[in-house]
């Protein structure tokens, strides 16, 4: 029978001492893909039960397709039912002093989807299970009692939010170590502080959603990002989203079709939209330009030598794997591009300038209708 990584771990150096564990230097930054494949009980992430004996029956474990607002390429899904638990750990190979791990960035993204949750203010943890003096337990970031890096305080459900833990953010203990009892929440510095030497260290990180005070309760959410000693955790579905875009004149300008397609293994946008970067040689004003964007006027603004337009709402609820969104739009230009008006080239027909045309698919991400890595552009002379 396979001894599972955890309790061989904690085995491992609760009889052999301290020489078990090593510390080691923190890691490089980089970003790790994971994937289904990764999830499970060959690992290296770890579900619920594939842990060994647990006091809670697992709830939903697994790498799904809801785009995340980093990478929008999927998210780690933990959701439970009454009486259960979800999480997916990775262990590493040697301990880490907490204060070596605290010196770069602990973070994580986190979504509480509303509409199949019964709790409120309650979110997924990013955990940190270590030893401290040589006593097991495990560290939990509390974010009903953090700022994210929007400036919401708490947890906001229907919208990702992005945790920085730093040195004062605050952790809750699973067990009583140094002078903490267990249950007992501290800013994380205090526990670096009190958690030294050779028989005390981080062995891993953990996203979980534990068991709820109200035993009729549920909670479903993603988590995605976590960045823990240098490197980040990129949960990702094997497929990806494209983009197309395909221009064509007009008497009073361009038109076009923006396409954008999520493959059956590839990602889930919730409240797609579409915005349009437009560029044009003869370098027209916001106000002289008209854009509709699927038969709806867009408004029009300037940014970083770009004409912008966006509508104000989504265009669809979802764009599913499997799905396209198809998104028509039209640019009317000063004078259009008929014969006689000369854009400062001179009169008479013929070309007249370039426009091209970047479509930016956007989701609901950090904010509503957040521009995603999923775009495509085409140019067209007139």
């Amino acid at each position: 029978m396979r001894l599972n990584r955890l309790t061989a771990y904690v085995t491992a150096v609760l009889t052999a001492g301290a020489s078990v564990l090593c510390l080691a230097p923190s890691a490089q930054a980089a970003t790790q893909r994971v994937t289904a494949a990764d999830l499970g009980p060959a690992g290296p992430w770890l579900r619920l039960q594939d842990q060994g004996p647990s006091t809670n029956p697992p709830g939903v474990q697994e790498v799904s397709p809801f785009a995340d607002p980093v990478h929008w390429n999927g998210s780690l899904h933990l959701a439970i039912g009454p009486g259960q638990q979800s999480q997916a750990a990775y262990y590493y190979t040697a301990g880490v002093q907490l204060s070596t791990v605290l010196a770069s960035e602990i973070s994580y993204d986190s979504y509480v989807d509303s509409a199949h949750t019964t709790t409120t203010g309650t979110g997924p943890n990013l955990q940190l299970p270590m030893f401290c003096n040589g006593a097991f337990t495990t560290l939990s970031f509390q974010p009903q009692l953090a700022t994210d890096a929007e400036g919401r305080h708490g947890v906001v459900p229907d919208i990702w939010q992005h945790w920085d833990s730093g040195p004062s953010g605050i952790w809750r203990t699973s067990r009583a170590v140094a002078s903490f009892p267990a249950g007992g929440d501290a800013p994380l510095s205090d526990f670096a502080a009190a958690c030294t030497g050779d028989t005390s260290g981080v062995i891993g990180l953990i996203g979980n959603v534990g068991s709820l005070g109200d035993p009729n309760a549920s909670l479903d959410t993603y988590v995605d990002n976590l960045t823990v000693n240098g490197t980040t955790y990129d949960f990702a579905v094997d497929g990806t989203a494209t983009a197309q875009v395909d221009l064509h004149t007009t008497a009073t300008g361009v038109a076009g079709t923006a396409v954008f397609h999520s493959p059956a293994d590839g990602p889930e946008f919730a409240d797609p939209g579409t915005r349009l970067l437009i560029s044009a040689s003869t370098n027209p004003a916001p106000g002289d330009v008209q854009v509709t964007i699927d038969g709806i006027p867009a408004t029009v603004t300037s940014e970083g030598g770009h004409l912008v337009a966006q509508l104000p709402e989504p265009l669809a609820d979802r764009l599913l794997p499997g799905g396209t969104l198809t998104v028509p739009f039209t640019i009317t230009l000063p004078g259009g591009t008929g014969g006689g008006y000369g854009y400062g080239y001179g009169g008479g027909g013929g070309d007249h300038g370039t426009v091209t045309v970047t479509a930016q698919l956007l989701a609901r991400g950090y904010q509503p209708l957040q521009p995603t890595n999923v775009s495509a552009e085409d140019s067209i002379t007139y």
